[in-house]
């Protein structure tokens, strides 16, 4: 069980990283972006995140790095799904197929929920072949 004031870092994380993702892609979030800088976009963040993902799990301070992606994944794509839908939808007068235009975002939404657990998993291989090593 996650101690609550790791689901409240993680939920500020999320904020913090919709935020800066923002940020970069002001002033209209990306939209005026050629659909080739939306791509690199997509790469750079999925390559940033897969040794950040590792720094993260490390921080858990347990060894349960699969059930922790999996927490680590619902608080980088829910709570974004919504930062968004209130972003776009709601304050800047979108619909929801905002999902569709705004193709770069939702694959994070999906991405996330492959990419982080197959971190934990790897993580938890090498763990798992260190000991195996020793004996």
């Amino acid at each position: 069980m996650l101690h609550p004031n790791t689901h409240i870092n993680l939920l500020i994380m999320s904020f913090v990283t919709w935020l800066v993702f923002v940020l970069i892609g002001l002033p209209d979030y990306y939209q005026s972006w050629s659909f080739n800088a939306q791509v690199i976009i997509c790469v750079l963040v999925t390559v940033l995140y897969f040794p950040l993902t590792v720094f993260i799990l490390n921080k858990f301070g347990n060894q349960e790095y699969i059930k922790n992606s999996l927490w680590l994944a619902f608080y980088l794509t829910l709570p974004l799904f919504i930062y968004d839908y209130v972003y776009i939808v709601l304050i800047k007068g979108d619909d929801i197929s905002f999902v569709f235009r705004y193709w770069y975002l939702s694959f994070f939404y999906f991405s996330f929920w492959i990419q982080f657990p197959l971190v934990g998993w790897l993580i938890k291989q090498k763990a798992l072949d260190s000991l195996s090593a020793q004996e």
